[in-house]
């Protein structure tokens, strides 16, 4: 969790917990701020672009310039961010994951950004399943409630991100 400890408090109150995740494209963490006695919690996905300053070096070896790369990396975060435009207008949707806010920090010491997206925090299915006895009338419903937000995610040509379906609702 030492990669995010330097961010903090992340939007001036939110702090990292604990690490709940991990993909190929990023990770995701548990986040709690505190206010007036009260503790909030949310999921925050952080992306790293590029992923390790071995990716610049190896575009650059394959004849790429320093402004090329650089270009290109740009490039990169702006088509994850263009995807924030799209995750808000799913937002109130009770069959996906609510996008909540997001910030882009862009590395002072080269070819990088870090981008940061405030979530909804919810139940893996694993975990929900793991924790609960699960009837047929469940999966009829989470197939459902799956096809729903298929549907969404094709209204808005966006297919792809419905690995952010909120299976525990």
């Amino acid at each position: 969790m030492n990669e995010i400890k330097k961010f903090e408090p992340l939007w001036g109150s939110w702090y990292a917990t604990e690490r709940i995740g991990e993909g190929s494209f990023g990770r995701v963490y548990k986040i709690e701020r505190t206010e007036f006695g009260n503790t909030y919690t949310a999921a925050l996905k952080h992306i790293r672009v590029p992923q390790s300053r071995s990716e610049v070096k190896s575009i650059m070896a394959d004849g790429m310039s320093y402004e090329s790369a650089e270009t290109y990396f740009q490039g990169v975060v702006e088509d994850i961010v263009s995807e924030f435009v799209l995750m808000s207008k799913l937002k109130g949707n009770s069959h996906v994951v609510s996008y909540e806010d997001h910030k882009v920090v862009k590395d002072e010491e080269g070819i990088g950004w870090d981008i940061f997206i405030r979530m909804e925090l919810l139940t893996s299915l694993l975990d929900y399943i793991h924790d609960n006895n699960i009837s047929k009338r469940d999966v009829i419903k989470l197939g459902i409630d799956m096809c729903k937000a298929l549907e969404l995610c094709q209204k808005f040509n966006i297919v792809h991100q419905c690995h952010l379906v909120n299976i525990t609702r």
